[in-house]
């Protein structure tokens, strides 16, 4: 309860504050690979805080006291509409995030069929794991389909077969997150119209990527709303919009399908609400943060960034090609792509050396038929720091191939073996027990990546519980 006592003054918070924010990633001297989205310019980051300052006490619940907020949700979903090819019935939303925005397309898939008893959403394994956070909260169930081993994409003849009278969504992405490749929209969209079954479009990192990266007259595979069958799209502004955290748009072909994603009540002894999406008060900071972003950017700004996080993207990608023992999975179509090492046993052991030179970065574990990479997210602010990522590679990858693995064979056995009913208990003490002091990210991912499936949640749950939890 320290916080609680006695005032303190306002520049002592802000110190306080300051401290805190140094044992924070990104580091002070460097945007972060992967959870950053800077654009370089300063004047984005000043004009984002000064517009959430202004609007710091409007809430969006009220429609009547804050229409302004209103006015600014129809131009931002506009103009994706019309970046996305909507037409002129295309609708959408303003969300608090890539999750919330998923979660609403399913539940308005979900909520169109009341004649399915036990509704059904077809999931690549690519599909972000928001989709999965979806399905449990809203009790759909997700029939997960494999990718084409080479090229990284949903396999359409998978689709094809676990499609049944019980799906209400189809979901694809463009990109997915793992790998920047686009599935093949086209091909399932055509399933999905012999079907009568929706499909989603989740745009949510590259929505704002691949509409400008057309416009600059590069080679962008069909995806948007010109794909007769694409129901609805999901994008997020606080990616590569370069909005403040808390801002994605939830985007359908017409209100019709938007429809069910709404919730009114008036019948209780309150006000009668009508919401469009899972929170009622927001805060209209955010929005008004994002709406003078897009409007300070504007086109030419997006295809500036745009052009120069592609070209960053490709760099990266031909010189991870020319480095021993790294190679990047798939052909990157975005801003997004993943590298591994091309010999066993050695990439969480290059995880670590890359943690032990500065450079945390996000590993992704192996699936079947996919193996574990680690994940970039290029932006125009990493430029400057393109050739010292390059040499931490190279230094990395070496460094790997000529040390111990990360962890003994004997563990790597142990952990794989572990039976599905283990006790949670006897769970943490193995997986305690095996973190490698000093090299806990790198360690902790290996050790996961090793237990069989069933049990890599509960290994996950149980350290993210504990970060919070007193006892």
């Amino acid at each position: 309860m320290a916080i609680l006592e006695n005032g303190v003054p306002v520049a002592d918070v802000l110190a306080e504050l300051g401290r805190r924010h140094r044992t924070d990633a990104p580091h002070a001297d460097r945007p972060g690979m992967v959870n950053t989205y800077d654009t370089g310019m300063a004047t984005v980051e000043r004009l984002a805080t000064d517009a959430f300052g202004m609007y710091l006490h409007v809430n969006p619940l009220y429609s009547t006291a804050f229409p302004s907020v209103y006015a600014m949700e129809r131009e931002l979903v506009g103009v994706a509409t019309d970046l996305l090819h909507g037409g002129p019935c295309a609708t959408g939303n303003w969300t608090s995030g890539g999750s919330e925005s998923c979660l609403l397309a399913l539940k308005a898939a979900r909520d169109a069929r009341p004649d399915v008893a036990e509704p059904r959403v077809v999931l690549p394994v690519s599909a972000h794991a928001a989709w999965w956070k979806a399905a449990h909260y809203l009790g759909v169930s997700a029939d997960v389909t494999p990718l084409d081993p080479r090229s990284f994409r949903a396999d359409v003849d998978a689709i094809r077969a676990a499609v049944d009278d019980s799906t209400v969504l189809v979901v694809l992405s463009a990109p997915q997150y793992a790998h920047g490749v686009v599935d093949p929209i086209v091909e399932v969209a055509g399933i999905c119209r012999e079907r009568s079954v929706r499909l989603h479009v989740d745009a949510c990192i590259g929505g704002w990527v691949l509409p400008f990266k057309e416009l600059l007259g590069l080679p962008v595979p069909p995806w948007d709303f010109r794909v007769d069958g694409v129901s609805s799209i999901t994008v997020d502004l606080q990616k590569y919009g370069y909005t403040t955290k808390g801002c994605s748009l939830v985007l359908y072909r017409d209100r019709g399908l938007r429809r069910p994603q709404y919730f009114a009540h008036a019948g209780w002894t309150g006000y009668p609400i009508a919401n469009s999406t899972v929170q009622s008060s927001k805060p209209g900071g955010l929005l008004a943060a994002a709406w003078a972003v897009v409007r300070h950017l504007g086109e030419d700004g997006y295809l500036r960034l745009t052009e120069e996080s592609l070209g960053l993207t490709r760099v990266l990608a031909d010189e991870v090609s020319r480095i021993d023992g790294l190679t990047v999975l798939g052909e990157p179509e975005s801003t997004l792509l993943a590298v591994t090492t091309t010999r066993d046993g050695e990439f969480f052991a290059f995880v670590d050396e890359l943690g032990r030179r500065g450079w945390e970065m996000q590993p992704q574990l192996s699936q079947p038929g996919v193996p574990p990479s680690i994940h970039f997210t290029m932006t125009a602010g990493h430029g400057k720091y393109l050739d010292d990522l390059l040499a931490v590679l190279r230094a990395a990858a070496a460094a790997a191939a000529s040390r111990e693995p990360l962890l003994p064979a004997g563990r790597i056995e142990e952990l794989r073996s572990l039976p599905y009913d283990i006790a949670p208990e006897r769970l943490r003490a193995v997986v305690g027990a095996s973190v490698a002091p000093g090299r806990e990210t790198a360690s902790l991912h290996h050790i996961v990546d090793c237990l069989p499936l069933p049990l890599r949640a509960m290994a996950m749950l149980d350290h993210h519980e504990a970060l919070t939890a007193p006892c």
